[in-house]
């Protein structure tokens, strides 16, 4: 190999053993997960920047021959990398995005769990930034654990409290009790924090003043009904 050639290259392989050796291995305490397409993205980025230097250190670079050619060269790259970021953030985070709420339905003794759907998904309440419903189909941000069966789980949260008012606590007062991390074992919620164990607590505070009594009883109705995927207040759908 050249030897122009040899301090990307260095540099190619150091980051990507960062980004696929040390990435995946960051505590949970840390509330940080970079998932697969996190890690394709940043090595796409790191090929790409390698590739630009080893192209620079190649040899003589021919400049523009006018201004309105390099302009055409500055916003070509400008396109391609501005553009990447952005249609990656579309693709892995729907959040970017306004929800697409569908019309509930009329009747039936689901309506109150349909409007609680709406709750969720509106980017005004944010609940959709940070959690993620994969038995629903609902991507939404990894900050949060996925909600697909906190109906289920909130039952054993705290004994001798309803799934209803464990909810409602979670929501309005979120620093009560901490939520386990599921690889700790735990089912209980924590009172004492332990960053080995539990979600760092990041539930934006102010809930209550945000949410009308509707909207927070629709929204934990929806919650409740959560169990598992296709499994809705002990009933398969």
């Amino acid at each position: 190999m050249p030897e122009a050639l040899k301090g990307p290259a260095a540099f190619g392989a150091a980051a990507l053993l960062v980004i696929w050796g040390g990435l995946p291995w960051l505590p949970d305490a840390w509330g940080v997960r970079f998932g697969t397409p996190y890690l394709v993205f940043f090595s796409l980025a790191v090929a790409g920047s390698a590739g630009f230097f080893m192209l620079l250190n190649w040899g003589p670079v021919r400049q523009p021959r006018s201004a309105l050619a390099a302009f055409a060269s500055i916003l070509l790259v400008y396109v391609a990398t501005v553009g990447g970021v952005v249609a990656f953030g579309y693709w892995y985070y729907p959040q970017f995005e306004t929800p697409r709420v569908a019309a509930l339905k009329p009747g039936g003794e689901r309506v109150g769990e349909q409007r609680g759907r709406a709750v969720f998904l509106t980017p005004q309440f944010s609940c959709f930034a940070c959690h993620t419903i994969e038995a629903l189909g609902i991507r939404g941000g990894q900050r949060g654990p996925d909600l697909s069966s906190v109906g289920r789980l909130a039952e054993a949260r705290k004994p001798g409290v309803s799934a209803e008012d464990y909810l409602r606590e979670a929501i309005v007062d979120p620093w009560a009790c901490f939520t386990p991390l599921p690889s700790s074992g735990l089912i209980e919620c924590q009172a004492v924090v332990d960053p080995a164990k539990t979600y760092p607590q990041m539930m934006p505070p102010g809930a209550k003043d945000r949410l009308t009594a509707q909207e927070l009883g629709d929204l934990i109705a929806f919650l409740k009904s959560l169990r598992s995927a296709g499994e809705r207040d002990g009933k398969r759908s």
